[in-house]
């Protein structure tokens, strides 16, 4: 009776157990989650441009997180930011999808279409704030955040355009900044402006940092702007360059470039920004004796720097051998270029030339020459003449300047005494009345920071060590001519303690014997290698080149134990160990 009692009431306890639960379902309202803005960012600013009206403009943001039923729908809404509220919005359009989307998509022209709806003119900035509001159908949520943005509505515009040439690259261009006949040229392609809108014009635009709302100066387009290309003359370009700034014709310009479309109010930049670097470079070449008569390879002179002789003027330093001929040459590869003796001129050391004219030009005496061409006066010069020193060291004469060695063609060293407070300035001597500063007639140089002034200008420049101050005069590089200044020092370093142990700073002093020449008995006590420096360091080495011979940056030289006298010859670069 008892199990018979306990089986009942478990099969009432099940029973009630499968019942059903009568639950609502009516909707009776549901929260929404919170949810942000993410673009346009806060303050930005949209023109719309009548000349592409199907581009699209995207305004997004995070989905809000729906209830337990509904999944809300979107507005975006804005309203003019000084009089406006967003509790009344100005415009009110449903997102994509019919509302369903975290974003709206509209053409440039359906936006330019709603602000005109709302009496916005034609042109006109509308200044708004913006937001999102989601609705679920009982519940709505405005974004947590509100931002500003203006929209400036079509009036006038241009498609989008690209740059053609040149590419964008840092590799220099190399120009003749004197020249009317080369040109540099830039080309893109064409842009189209709105329906019925005013034709375009375009500018080609220059800036040293990529900002192109001031540039640095813009060129109009060839064809008073309307064609999409420019082809400016080298000269009239380099004039521009030396306008806004870049005044020294040895640096490289390194710039950035673009081009700019007018359309009526509307001002378009092509679609990219290139680099672009110039290297102004006018040369002259020397052919003959010296270089194997190679015309493919002739030997670059020195560009004569002075204002009123720049791109007409050249001249070099070299060694000649007796009965060495030679022509000045405009063109490498051109024979037809060449500029030779037609006679001789009216001082000495000149030569009536011109453009193919003349013979060859001949020394008869082995020496150092200074070679000039003047094309304007139609002159050659051939005139045995070097670079020295005149300055305070020797009573700034400059018929008898202190001479030193010929290294190579335009680069020369010259050793001075000096006091340390010395001034000086390159003179490779007068030929006539002293200081005429001519293209026959005297060449002297002042300089600062190691650039020499090529127009026989201030400053002078100091000889700041004693005894001796090492000079080095140095035109390798044409278009920048340079020197440097060193003590007039030069020490033996090597292996051992004696000379150093490879330390500049411990080697041991040389005696200075004049005329480049130095020397110094040492003992070493095991083999040894050694070298020779300055007294600032390695920056001037010299080692060995070969037997007897000495060059900058050679060989270690190498004797066994013993006691040796050392002497070196720097201006004729040589050196002895006996």
């Amino acid at each position: 009776m008892k199990k018979f009692l306990m089986l009942a009431v478990l099969s009432v306890v099940l029973f009630a157990g499968c019942q059903k639960a009568d639950f609502d379902s009516t909707v009776t309202g549901e929260a929404l989650g919170a949810f942000t803005l993410n673009t346009p960012a806060t303050n930005a600013a949209l023109v719309l441009n009548a000349a592409t009206p199907t581009a699209k403009v995207e305004i997004s943001w995070t989905a809000s997180k729906p209830g337990v039923d509904v999944t809300p729908v979107y507005k975006w809404i804005a309203a003019l930011k000084a009089t406006g509220n967003l509790d009344a919005p100005l415009l009110e359009i449903p997102s994509d999808n019919n509302g369903a989307d975290a974003k709206l998509t509209l053409t440039q022209k359906q936006l330019d279409d709603v602000l005109k709806a709302k009496g916005i003119a034609d042109g006109a900035k509308a200044d708004l704030i913006w937001s999102v509001k989601a609705d679920n159908g009982s519940t709505q949520l405005v974004a947590g955040d509100i931002r500003n943005i203006s929209i400036t509505r079509m009036k006038d515009g241009v498609t989008n355009f690209i740059l053609l040439s040149p590419a964008s690259a840092t590799a220099p261009i190399t120009v003749n900044p004197v020249s009317t006949a080369d040109s540099v040229r830039f080309k893109w392609t064409k842009g189209l402006p709105a329906t019925g809108g005013p034709a375009i014009t375009y500018q080609v635009a220059f800036s040293k940092d990529g900002n192109f709302t001031s540039p640095l100066f813009a060129i109009p387009a060839s064809n008073t702007g309307k064609d999409t290309a420019l082809s400016i003359a080298a000269k009239q370009f380099n004039d521009s360059l030396v306008k806004y700034g870049f005044t020294d014709l040895s640096q490289t310009v390194s710039l950035k470039w673009t081009v700019i479309a007018t359309s009526g109010t509307w001002k378009q930049q092509a679609d990219y920004i290139n680099d672009i670097a110039f290297l102004r470079e006018v040369n002259f070449y020397l052919v003959g004796t010296p270089n194997g008569w190679s015309i493919d390879n002739p030997l670059k002179l020195i560009v004569d720097q002075k204002a009123d002789r720049y791109g007409t003027v050249f001249y070099t330093y070299i060694k000649l051998a007796a009965n060495d001929e030679f022509k000045f040459f405009k063109t490498p590869g051109d024979w037809g270029s060449g500029y030779g003796d037609n006679g001789a001129g009216t001082t000495p050391g000149s030569y009536k030339t011109g453009l193919n004219v003349g013979g060859n030009l001949k020394v008869t005496t082995a020496g150092i020459y200074r070679l000039t061409i003047d094309t304007k006066n139609e002159l050659a010069y051939v005139q045995q003449k070097q670079v020295g020193v005149v300055g305070g060291m020797q009573g700034w004469t400059p018929a008898t300047p202190l001479y030193g060695a010929y290294l190579q063609r335009d680069k020369f060293l010259i050793i001075v005494p000096s006091s340390g407070t010395d001034e000086f300035k390159f003179h490779d001597a007068s030929l006539g009345a002293a200081w005429n500063f001519g293209i026959g007639d005297d060449r002297w140089w002042g300089g600062a920071d190691g650039k020499l002034v090529q127009d026989g200008g201030d400053p002078n420049i100091k000889a700041p060590y004693s005894p001796y101050t090492r000079l080095i005069w140095d035109a390798t590089n044409v278009q920048q001519m340079k020197y440097n200044v060193y003590q007039g020092k030069l020490r033996i370093i090597g292996g051992a303690p004696v000379i150093g142990d490879w330390n500049p700073a411990n080697a041991l002093d040389m005696d200075y014997q004049g005329n480049g020449v130095w020397k110094k008995t040492i003992t070493l006590t095991a083999s040894t290698e050694f070298k020779f420096v300055s007294a600032e360091g390695w920056d001037l080495n010299y080692g060995a080149d070969g037997a007897g011979k000495i060059k900058e940056g050679g060989d270690n030289i190498t004797r066994a134990a013993g006691t040796y006298t050392v002497t070196v010859d720097e201006y004729n670069r040589t050196y002895t160990v006996l």
